[in-house]
């Protein structure tokens, strides 16, 4: 058990940290920087963008690898690999086909955005996307958050890739420690490198870093009205799922089997069902509505946030997402990122808790 909590800890350490040292680098070549001198932090600059070209160079060229191995095993030249993987493996050739046909998939979804990723960090490119989404071409910074949000997708379309069906049948189940573990460090990280993203530590003070990302004292009234607005939209997202069902637009056994396996432990205590709400509420409120939001506007970062929920694929589940998403960003716009996290954290814990006495 203690070896699944420091290895899921650790996991999160290794994924984030070389981008919150992205973010670092990226602010602080930012230090001073104005129009009057805009080539000042060039140096940083281009060190944090060649270790970014790197990385997803590494991985475009992995994902092409993949999908080309795997349209060659699905194309004549493969029958008969193929038919010697269904022979080692004792499965019958429907599946084995599958398994390739997954693996094109997952090459794709992984040297697509990738090179995407690459792409936006050309200035004339990036300051085309500028006309629809409001980030600053010529900031470090920005660049970097734009390149970065091609991760999201790397993970979405990798994990539709491989399919729900197939995760969810991985053997294996994590321990109610282990899955607490894994969400307070990923969201404790998100946080930090929310503060980092927005220049704490290298050109904002912590007080300035917190405004910037909208972590305000709320009023009392405010918080009543994140209470109120979280309640509400967990009984929308009830009816919702409702008249889905209503309509024939059942949801899919698969996203549940895969949340089961991924948060199931979470449902069944009062700890868990407080770490569903208050975790994802400080990191993905952080990133999302407090960074985030404000450079790349409201439907493109509430899509990023349907999408980082990958283990939903394209459901019903993922259609609530997103419009929850969207409500959230409003919240953020019109009182402050706090509120947001209150309505979170209300939405989240009221739907644990309906699940734990009304299974």
């Amino acid at each position: 058990m203690m070896n699944e909590v420091v290895s899921n800890i650790l996991g999160n350490l290794a994924t984030f940290a070389p981008i919150i040292f992205l973010f670092y680098l990226a602010n602080l070549s930012e230090r001073g920087r104005t129009a009057e001198n805009p080539g000042r932090g060039k140096e940083l600059g281009i060190v944090c963008y060649t270790l970014v070209v790197i990385g997803y160079a590494g991985s475009f060229l992995l994902g092409l690898l993949i999908h080309l191995a795997g349209l060659f095993m699905n194309g004549p030249a493969g029958a008969s690999i193929r038919q010697s993987m269904q022979q080692e493996l004792q499965m019958p050739l429907p599946g084995v086909s599958g398994i390739l046909n997954q693996l094109d998939e997952v090459g794709l979804g992984i040297w697509l955005p990738s090179l995407i990723a690459m792409l936006v960090l050309i200035f004339p490119i990036r300051k085309g996307i500028a006309k629809i989404i409001p980030i600053d071409p010529v900031k470090r910074t920005h660049a970097l958050s734009l390149s970065m949000s091609m991760l999201v997708f790397i993970q979405f379309f990798v994990t539709l890739g491989v399919g729900l069906a197939t995760l969810s049948e991985l053997p294996g189940q994590p321990t109610g420690n282990g899955v607490l573990a894994s969400l307070w460090s990923q969201d404790i990280l998100l946080f930090i490198l929310g503060l980092i993203g927005v220049g704490w530590l290298s050109r904002r003070t912590l007080p300035e870093s917190l405004s910037r990302l909208g972590l305000v004292k709320p009023s009392g009234r405010q918080l009543l009205a994140g209470l109120g607005i979280g309640i509400g939209l967990m009984s929308g997202a009830l009816a919702l799922e409702f008249a889905a069902g209503l309509l024939g637009l059942t949801a899919d056994p698969h996203v549940e089997e895969l949340t089961q396996k991924m948060l199931g432990p979470l449902f069944t205590s009062i700890p868990g069902i407080l770490t569903l709400g208050l975790a994802a509420a400080i990191g993905e409120e952080t990133i999302f509505r407090g960074a985030l939001q404000p450079r790349f506007g409201l439907i493109f970062t509430t899509l990023l946030f349907a999408l980082v929920h990958a283990n939903y694929g394209f459901s019903i589940a993922t259609v609530i997402v997103f419009l929850v998403g969207l409500c959230l960003a409003f919240v953020r716009n019109y009182i402050n990122t706090t509120v947001s996290m209150v309505v979170h954290a209300t939405y989240n814990i009221g739907l644990g808790v309906l699940t734990l006495f009304m299974p």
